[in-house]
């Protein structure tokens, strides 16, 4: 039996705090960001693969939309608090949930989910920056996401315009550069995890020409990633609204939704009349 990676040890151990983390003003923001688009590109009625669930946040919403679920997670505590989560969601038992990367998802997908296809895949907040080879992406939106489906990928940045200027000003320029930087070693719970910060088109090149990007979205533009909460809170109540409010509107111009902590991106399936 393998050891456990850095990044399945780390957030074992992250586990039990991840949703105080997560509860933060600053992450708050991002998710309802990244769910206002889940909800505009996502179909009722949608079945979901999920890479990468954490504890559940993202489960739980599609669980709650009424969509058909199939997650995983690499960390055997994080899925077993995505599990406790998904049990107090009506309909909730048509989701799967397994211990498992994206590594091995594309072998153990047909016996979870046999031939039926999904609608949709989506991995958010950085899961598939702890993967060095996006290769499986590829495969998994070819046999199984259905022509016309759709990957939604959220990922670090490569260029987060909030940490360079905070690093930068803070004198701490290796820090500033980190993202430039792959792999990164970013210590979480006390591991350092290596860290790798895919371009847009490393994640283009892994899904390969069926594909086509629709829709970029930055998340964190003008509000500060999370790491950044307590002087986020240290910012009086008016401004960090007027901040929220334009991050929102900033969110899909581009040239600037490439500057987010994270990038949340639309990749569209041709279907066979388009191909």
């Amino acid at each position: 039996m393998s050891l456990p990676t850095p990044a399945v040890v780390a957030f074992d151990r992250l586990a039990p705090d991840y949703d105080a983390l997560a509860s933060g003003e600053t992450f708050s923001h991002q998710r309802r960001l990244s769910h206002a688009a889940f909800a505009a590109w996502v179909p009722a009625g949608s079945r979901v693969l999920e890479i990468g669930c954490g504890s559940g946040l993202d489960t739980e919403y599609f669980a709650r939309a009424g969509l058909r679920v199939t997650a995983c997670d690499p960390s055997p505590e994080m899925v077993a608090r995505t599990l406790r989560r998904l049990a107090a969601v009506p309909g909730s038992a048509r989701s799967d949930v397994v211990a498992c990367g994206l590594e091995h998802l594309p072998d153990l997908l047909p016996a979870l989910a046999g031939d039926e296809g999904f609608d949709v895949l989506v991995s958010n907040f950085g899961a598939l920056n702890c993967v060095e080879c996006l290769a499986p992406l590829g495969r998994l939106a070819a046999s199984h996401l259905r022509p016309g489906g759709a990957v939604l990928i959220g990922l670090m940045g490569r260029w987060c315009a909030w940490e360079v200027m905070y690093f930068s000003a803070t004198g701490r320029r290796g820090l500033a550069r980190r993202r430039r930087t792959t792999p990164a070693l970013v210590p979480v719970a006390g591991v350092e995890v290596p860290t790798f910060y895919h371009r847009v088109a490393d994640v283009g090149r892994a899904l390969g020409p069926g594909l086509h990007l629709r829709a970029v979205r930055g998340l964190g533009i003008v509000v500060p990633p999370p790491y950044l909460e307590p002087r986020w809170r240290q910012v009086p109540v008016p401004l960090r609204r007027a901040a929220v409010g334009l991050d929102r509107l900033v969110s899909p111009l581009p040239g600037l939704n490439r500057l987010g902590d994270h990038v949340l991106t639309r990749w569209v399936k041709r279907r066979s009349a388009d191909a």
